[in-house]
């Protein structure tokens, strides 16, 4: 049998057409689902770790950045109802102690934020805040540092791996900036409190 251009190019066709089926045994391919699944999966490992794809052999680094930033999500939770539960107590405050916990807060929510790299967050157009001179103006802005951080916590972005939401990073990020500044009026506070 002799083969033209024209018999040729066919069976090229018909083997390409047919290319999935010549080998039966090969991976199954991904459902549509999977794809997104895993393409959402990948875009939330670079939104929270906003760094460059790493190679293979700096999987290691970020499996490492990814748990510390499980356990700084956590402690910061823990961190802040031991300081609410401390200070909600009938005895006097502990200012000392209180001025340990916000400062361990203080520092699990500047290493999330140096760890996630989270979008830039909108201005906020804060008010002024409010001077902490006394116990009562203490506890309530512990009350605003417990708000904010639930806030963080609870936010979707971290709850359902699927959401991928710029506008719940963006608020994600102002919680962090306001959880490290009130932190950082609290430990002002409590300082000047403490010496009392």
């Amino acid at each position: 049998m002799r083969w033209n251009f024209s018999s040729i190019a066919y069976v090229l066709i018909l083997v390409l057409m047919t290319g999935d089926a010549v080998d039966p045994q090969g991976p199954p391919k991904p459902t549509p689902r999977d794809v997104v699944t895993e393409s959402n999966r990948k875009e939330l490992d670079n939104l929270l770790l906003r760094k460059p794809i790493l190679t293979s052999e700096d999987s290691a680094a970020r499996q490492a950045t990814l748990k510390q930033i499980n356990e700084d999500f956590k402690a910061l939770q823990l961190l802040t109802n031991e300081l609410v539960t401390a200070i909600s107590g009938p005895d006097q405050i502990d200012y000392k102690s209180a001025l340990k916990l916000i400062s361990e807060i203080s520092g699990k929510a500047s290493r999330l934020k140096s760890n996630m790299v989270l979008p830039k967050a909108d201005p906020d157009k804060k008010k002024t805040p409010v001077e902490i001179l006394n116990t009562s103006t203490f506890s309530a802005e512990v009350a605003v540092l417990d708000k904010v951080v639930v806030s963080f916590t609870t936010n979707p972005i971290f709850q359902q791996p699927d959401v991928i939401d710029i506008d719940l990073a963006k608020k994600a990020s102002g919680d962090l900036v306001s959880i490290i500044d009130q932190s950082g009026r609290l430990k002002k506070a409590a300082s000047k409190l403490a010496k009392k």
